[in-house]
């Protein structure tokens, strides 16, 4: 039975054929050669593995860099790093290749622990604003008592404890009373202190750690403390590695209009603060390749039109993304005010029911 949206849908595709429609001639755009990707990360997955493609800061690859700055035999000495950027930027994807190198680098082969490969890296986020369970305990069902919860370890303490990478995500949204409280962590000292217990942790070999955050997270509950500034002393600006995405096998004029649009943003000669990220891009491709590009464009269309309702996007930024489609050749699927189909700029919105 067909749903809503792809009634909705099918008469976009009418009003193709029908040819009301306008298309042009599309812009030239620079060159996106998948020979500048980087070098190239198998990382290992549960079902298999995936090949990332690491960018290189001034000819040096990221995870060389940021394994220099750690010294995982001494990591008072280690100089911690900031990865910032956009969402969708792969902050988290260089993050577990920086760990699956230096854990190569200490001799350690990958594990499987139920089934999921592991490299001495763990992730931690934002949780409930107390900063005792935030970093140092977590809580879980007991064994012994399904209806009561008993303290454990949360991964940071693990991962001092173990000598493992972590990555803070995303720290601007966490209470900097929570952050605060790792202070001595980071000064040299490598200590935690845990009330429960009532008694110091130490970090061991191996210990190292990572935040990775979008400086412009506008729900950010407060700035990174005034001191993380210092003990964070190294910061990469990661931007979307375009090149990676074409030797992916992505649309070669599709990235170069998105890596063009992009790097107006950068450059600062428009009004724009956000623009989709490489992963967003791969997700259109994606869904592309699925559904057709007409339905693809509609659907990824209306996701940008919803955030700009929020107040998440601009309209500028969301005219922007229009632009950036028509540079990318997909005009075609542009369809006229007087089709009654719900439009963003050109393209039509993918909505269900009354059509």
């Amino acid at each position: 039975m067909a749903t809503a949206v792809k009634r909705s849908l099918t008469k976009i595709e009418q009003v193709a054929k029908e040819g009301d429609l306008t298309v042009a001639t599309p812009d030239p755009l620079p060159n996106v050669d998948p020979e500048d990707s980087g070098v190239a990360i198998v990382l290992p997955e549960k079902d298999g593995e995936r090949t990332i493609h690491m960018p290189l800061v001034m000819g040096v690859p990221v995870h060389e860099l940021a394994c220099q700055l750690l010294d995982f035999e001494r990591p008072s000495r280690s100089k911690f790093l900031r990865l910032i950027g956009l969402p969708g930027t792969g902050k988290s994807q260089l993050g577990r290749a920086i760990a699956l190198h230096a854990w190569r680098a200490r001799g350690k082969d990958v594990e499987y622990r139920d089934g999921e490969p592991f490299y001495g890296y763990v992730e931690v986020s934002g949780g409930p604003s107390s900063d005792e369970y935030t970093f140092k305990y977590e809580f879980s069902p007991s064994a012994e008592d399904a209806s009561t919860v008993k303290l454990i370890d949360a991964l940071f303490v693990q991962a001092m404890l173990e000598g493992w990478l972590v990555m803070i995500d995303e720290p601007n949204t966490i209470r900097d009373i929570a952050l605060m409280s790792l202070n001595a962590v980071f000064d040299g000292r490598l200590s935690l202190y845990l009330p429960a217990y009532g008694k110091n942790i130490v970090a061991r070999p191996g210990f190292g750690c990572l935040l990775s955050y979008n400086p412009n997270q506008t729900s950010s509950i407060s700035d990174l403390p005034v001191s993380w500034y210092r003990r964070f002393p190294a910061v990469i600006e990661v931007n979307s590695n375009w090149p990676a995405l074409v030797k992916a096998g992505a649309p070669e004029r599709l990235v170069a209009a998105a890596s063009d649009l992009d790097g107006r943003r950068l450059r600062g000669d428009a009004n724009l603060d956000w623009t989709p990220q490489y992963a967003e891009i791969e997700s259109l491709w994606g869904m592309m390749e699925r559904v057709g590009e007409r339905h693809a464009i509609s659907l990824f269309l209306t996701g940008v039109h919803e955030r700009q309702q929020t107040g998440d996007v601009s309209e500028e930024e969301l005219n922007a993304v229009c632009r950036m489609l028509d540079l990318a050749g997909f005009e075609h699927c542009h369809v006229l005010e007087s089709s009654g189909i719900p439009r963003v700029g050109s393209y039509p919105r993918a909505v269900a029911g009354g059509m």
